[in-house]
């Protein structure tokens, strides 16, 4: 039985959020690689990654930017946005942002103060693991194809 390689996870987030990322994805087994600006994201997704995750204040609000550039050069990398901290950020603004991430490409949108709210830290953690770890599979799915 072979093992299969570490998958990477890139986490484009503030350093806020990076530690709370990192304790919610560590269970998926990934390498976990983080970039807190656009240059070094773009560096770590040059350097090979198999989704990112990133949270939506992302190198002051850069999230979008991001996804934009990642479905242009890399159309079939996974892209999760989250949002990780609770914000001032009016509801429409958030609502907006979300449907432009999904509009660019995004395979998930997550609000974790949101879920943790209604569901319960423990749930939501799940939840965002649950989301990463299904777009994990369908990324190894398709470089295996």
């Amino acid at each position: 039985m072979s093992s299969s390689p570490t998958r990477r996870i890139l986490i484009a987030c503030t350093e806020l959020a990076e530690p709370i990322l990192r304790a919610i994805l560590d269970p998926l087994g990934a390498e976990v690689v983080a970039g807190f600006t656009h240059e070094q994201a773009i560096e770590r997704i040059r350097q090979g990654v198999d989704l990112v995750v990133c949270s939506l204040r992302f190198d002051e609000s850069r999230m979008l930017d991001l996804i934009a550039d990642v479905a242009r050069t890399n159309p079939h990398l996974p892209f999760v946005c989250c949002r990780v901290l609770d914000s001032d950020l009016p509801q429409t603004s958030l609502r907006a942002a979300f449907v432009a991430a999904g509009h660019l490409g995004a395979v998930g949108v997550l609000d974790l103060p949101a879920l943790t709210r209604t569901e319960g830290a423990a749930l939501a953690e799940r939840e965002v693991r649950a989301t990463v770890a299904a777009h994990l599979q369908d990324a190894e799915h398709e470089s295996m194809s």
